[in-house]
């Protein structure tokens, strides 16, 4: 039995078909998962942004903050790698003493970086300059 030219013409039509379908199918499908998705990346996104700047922002204010152990007129805010070097004494033109302060909100740990900084000032073993960990409240 011999298959006619047109016969195999129409099978490989509709094999096309089918496999140009299902790829659109595929298509569809990822498309629709990846709309449902955005809102919810969009919304991540958004907090994470928030969580951000309300750190950066407590950051900068943290002198002013409850429990801060420094004059705010003494701190000097740098932001990277430690938020703050106080000059202890400064007020009054008698440095006694100077302090990186680092602020921290809630669980959030030290940097490489700033544990290196901390262990290095920890080696002077000296009252007179230290590292110094400040943590504010969530609130």
């Amino acid at each position: 039995m011999e298959l006619s030219p047109l016969y195999i013409f129409l099978v490989a039509i509709v094999f096309i078909l089918a496999v140009w379908l299902t790829y659109k199918l595929a298509s569809l499908r990822a498309d629709l998962r990846w709309q449902k998705n955005l809102v919810r990346l969009r919304k991540e996104i958004a907090d994470q942004q928030r969580a951000g700047i309300k750190g950066k922002v407590s950051e900068t204010f943290a002198p002013f903050l409850e429990g801060f152990p420094f004059k705010p007129s003494e701190c000097k805010f740098l932001g990277d790698p430690i938020d703050y070097v106080v000059f202890e004494g400064l007020d009054e033109r008698d440095i006694k003493g100077v302090h990186f302060v680092e602020v921290k909100q809630g669980t959030s740990q030290l940097s490489k970086h700033q544990k290196q900084i901390r262990d290095l000032i920890d080696s002077l073993d000296s009252k007179d300059v230290t590292f110094e960990e400040f943590r504010f409240k969530n609130e």
